[in-house]
């Protein structure tokens, strides 16, 4: 349900590269490769003896014997078409069939007077059967992907509600179409059912306005019956149930909510409907291809013209390679047309529908409304984006990159400020011992400062501070208690120079605390931009497809095992066709996943599975190799 689509993905519009592919890798190819190998050295070989038996019969004056021109014109454009000299597979894969066709229409008229003659005409006829079964195998490969791939597509639809229901409103003008010509010829024919030629007598004598009237509610009762007659077919077919609830005692209301949902899962169920049938169809092609594939994996690379009409299923007549020419071109055009994906016009009819109806409108108020659409654009997109990394991202990293240098200081109080504090406080209770002939020293005030005892004073304000009023009015108890309102001052600072110290051996842990937010968002979406997302074509993962792959390989191989366990043998088994199908498709929808620098290896370690040298043991050791080395391109 993608728009876009892989090169190598088959899906009938660009089969060359998907040919050439399956051309080089695969073991029905790679044997009528061997055999086209064995018959170009005897063809250059052949030719050679035959120019030297004409340079010695002109040296030696002796009669030539007489060769057909015309078979030998034949032969080389035929030799000339598949270029012996520089052979290759990919190029006598493409060649034309109508070509072929023209050079068996030339040879039906050709006579064989000699023996060489006849090895000529042998040596066409080998050269046309080999490019045939080419041919014919690759198309059949070829075919049998794109049934798998159609296959895929279905299945992925049929696995979601969504996708149901996006596929019944894609195809919903369509079945609508459908649905109004079927209905159509139901009506037809309901009424030429009941259309007596009595009541046609009786319409004879009757004013004209009433005939056209009985004819309309004829009409109008036979549509109605054809409506209600398909209708009921649909739920009959979709909900068996229908009938048993027609004969149950269940409740009107119970019957009504039954077919209210039934109603409302009316599109589900007949895209469901529709959906099997595809994929009965397609599993039914599939499995024939795959019975043809099997014939041509156990056939003689020598002689491939009894397995092509087999497989084209043609009666031994004279002209045999006229009508495999003839079956093959009618095969290669064979389309799958009913079973594969809707048009584009079809998935995407409500999108364009949509777009010629609102874009002229809509374009005109957006152009209206151009500057509006600018400034709120602006205003909620590249402003909150612009103040996330400057407020968010590059301030706290400059901040952060001024703690390592100590450019800045978390401070709450001034350098010098603790310490004029304390001063001033030393001063003022030595001023005050003083005044009040109390026995002291500099030193000591300064230690009881320091250890925050105020035993000095706090010894004078408790005498003072039983007779308040007397002490306020001589002015001592007012300056004990300032004294005090100093010391709570010099305390205070304290504390805050405290805390001021703490914040600095912690201003690095803020520093990170503060720029970690922004590193974090940025990098989750550095993730999710950068993380390996599930490829998908076509609406499907093609990792998965990739898996399955992987795993009906192994399956067929351990298949293969058992069966090569007993003693008899099944010749209906089409295991082998199976296989060789899986690994191509294999070998197609792995090439984005796996990297370019192990695709060589890869695609080589995937064709030794099909080599037929190798027993079922190996290859399932193969397997396993597989796995553990290219398994988690897959995951």
């Amino acid at each position: 349900m993608s728009i876009i689509s892989f090169g190598l993905i088959p899906d009938g519009r660009h089969p060359r590269k998907i040919i050439n592919v399956i051309s080089n890798n695969n073991r029905i190819s790679l044997a009528i490769k061997a055999q086209f190998d064995r018959l170009n050295s005897f063809t250059k070989s052949f030719l050679a003896t035959q120019y030297e038996q004409q340079q010695q019969s002109q040296d030696n004056s002796a009669e030539v014997p007489h060769q057909s021109e015309q078979l030998q014109a034949i032969f080389r454009d035929l030799y000339m078409l598949i270029d012996c000299d520089n052979f290759k597979l990919d190029r006598v894969s493409n060649i034309s069939l109508q070509k072929l066709q023209s050079f068996v229409n030339r040879l039906q008229g050709v006579e064989i007077n000699t023996h060489m003659d006849q090895t000529i005409h042998d040596l066409i006829e080998q050269y046309i059967n080999l490019i045939l079964g080419l041919n014919l195998s690759n198309t059949l490969i070829y075919k049998t992907l794109v049934l798998k791939n159609q296959q895929v597509y279905w299945e992925t639809i049929y696995n979601s509600v969504f996708n149901k229901i996006v596929y019944f409103v894609q195809t919903l003008p369509i079945k609508t179409y459908y649905f109004v010509i079927d209905t159509v010829e139901k009506t037809n024919r309901i009424i030429a059912q009941n259309f007596h030629q009595s009541q046609t007598v009786d319409l004879e004598h009757r004013h004209w306005t009433y005939q056209y009237w009985s004819k309309f509610q004829s009409y109008l009762f036979a549509l109605g019956k054809s409506i209600l007659e398909a209708v009921d077919l649909l739920f009959v077919q979709e909900n068996p149930v229908v009938t048993l609830l027609q004969k149950s005692d269940m409740s009107i209301l119970s019957c009504i909510k039954w077919y209210a949902s039934s109603i409302v899962k009316s599109p589900v169920a007949i895209t469901n409907k529709e959906i099997k049938l595809k994929l009965k169809s397609i599993k039914r092609e599939i499995q024939s291809n795959t019975q043809h594939i099997d014939l041509f994996v156990k056939s003689d690379a020598k002689n491939l013209l009894p397995t092509m009409k087999e497989v084209l299923d043609l009666e031994d007549k004279s002209d045999d390679n006229k009508r495999v020419i003839d079956g093959v071109i009618a095969f290669g055009n064979k389309n799958y047309n009913s079973t594969s994906s809707p048009s584009f016009l079809t998935r995407y009819w409500l999108i364009i529908s949509l777009v010629l109806f609102y874009a002229p409108s809509q374009s005109r108020n957006m152009y209206r409304n151009r500057h509006e659409i600018i400034h709120w654009i602006q205003y909620n997109g590249v402003e909150p984006i612009k103040g996330f990394f400057v407020n968010w991202v590059i301030k706290p990293v400059n901040d952060m990159l001024s703690i390592l240098r100590s450019d800045d200081e978390i401070t709450l109080t001034s350098r010098d400020s603790l310490k004029s504090d304390v001063n001033s406080l030393e001063k003022m209770v030595y001023e005050f011992a003083q005044d009040n002939h109390i026995e002291t020293t500099p030193a000591v005030v300064e230690q009881d400062i320091k250890n925050g005892d105020l035993k000095l004073v706090m010894s004078r304000y408790e005498n003072q501070i039983r007779q308040p009023i007397k002490y306020l009015i001589s002015g001592s108890l007012l300056r004990l208690i300032l004294i005090q309102v100093q010391k709570g001052k010099v305390d205070g600072a304290v504390a805050l120079s405290g805390i001021d110290k703490l914040l600095k051996s912690q201003q690095l842990v803020f520093g990170i605390v503060s720029m970690s937010p922004s590193l974090i968002i940025l990098y989750q979406l550095y993730n999710y931009f950068t993380s390996a997302k599930p490829l998908l074509v076509n609406g499907k993962q093609l990792s998965i497809v990739c898996l399955k792959c992987l795993s009906n390989v192994e399956n067929l191989l351990i298949s293969l095992s058992s069966k090569s366990d007993k003693t008899f043998t099944n010749d209906a088994s089409t295991d082998e066709g199976e296989l060789l199908i899986e690994i191509i498709n294999l070998i197609l929808c792995s090439e984005p996943l796996i990297p370019k620098e192990l695709h060589e290896d890869w695609i080589k370690d995937l064709n030794e599975l099909n080599n037929s040298e190798f027993d079922v043991e190996t290859k399932l050791r193969l397997v396993q190799r597989v796995w553990n080395m290219y398994g988690n391109y897959f995951k």
